[in-house]
């Protein structure tokens, strides 16, 4: 069974189709890369499996039960989907390690000592518990990604929704923070990632999902979309990536 998955998924804004009958699983313990270009409706994807916004038409099932249609408590249900987005948005005000106890105090229900030690677990996954105690302002981009990374990990979601989260940070910065994705992919976390660093993809992925215009063109493995892509779309696509 998935962990989470969608079927028929539309999501329209006005007169615009984001995201256009697309059917998708990932089981646990899974890795899924979605890329394509700009605009193709990744990110409109990722937020409607996230549970932060409702699709026009379509299903939605977490462990096999239909989100909307069964009365679930969705605040419930988003505490056990992670979601890291391109900027980690931190509390300015909090230190790396307030935010990522506020989640576990205020969501979760965990007593302060306790919400303390398991964000340092958190913190520690993601190499950054020697800079728990720095706040924002006084981190990098790449070490900002990680306290958003650690602040997902923190609530033991069942499964990641990664957005593009290299996409706002330099070179240098970037592999960092893949260096933790894929540490967390060796730990056999469940993630679903948007995003267009490739090696990550060949290195990682159990699949890769390639959208185009709201729509999914191609599935396969990374193997194959290296190799030779099915589609005309994916072939230019993938053409244009690897330079």
């Amino acid at each position: 069974m998935n962990v989470l998955e969608c079927r028929d998924l539309t999501k329209i804004y006005g007169k615009v189709v984001a995201v256009k009958n697309v059917s998708l699983g990932i089981g646990k313990g899974q890795t899924k890369v979605i890329f394509g270009p700009s605009g193709s409706g990744k990110s409109t994807l990722l937020r409607c499996l996230g549970l932060l916004e409702k699709p026009t038409s379509g299903t939605i099932y977490f462990n096999g039960i239909d989100v909307y249609t069964t009365k679930q408590d969705l605040n419930k249900l988003r505490a056990k989907i992670g979601f890291v987005f391109q900027e980690p948005s931190l509390f300015r005000h909090l230190t790396a390690l307030g935010n990522v106890v506020l989640g576990l105090k205020h969501v979760l229900g965990y007593s302060e000592d306790e919400a303390r030690r398991k964000a340092m677990e958190a913190l520690k996954l993601v190499k950054m518990e020697d800079w728990a105690n720095y706040y924002p302002a006084q981190l990098s981009g790449g070490q900002q990604q990680r306290v958003g990374i650690a602040r997902a990990i923190a609530m033991d979601p069942e499964i990641i929704l990664f957005d593009e989260p290299t996409a706002a940070l330099d070179v240098e910065l970037k592999w960092e923070v893949i260096s933790v994705m894929k540490d967390l992919a060796d730990r056999g976390t469940t993630m679903l990632v948007a995003t267009h660093e490739l090696r990550f993809a060949k290195e990682v992925a159990d699949e890769m999902i390639f959208m185009d215009q709201g729509e999914i063109i191609e599935i396969g493995t990374p193997e194959q979309f290296f190799r030779s892509p099915m589609t005309e779309r994916a072939r230019k696509f993938m053409a244009k990536l690897l330079g």
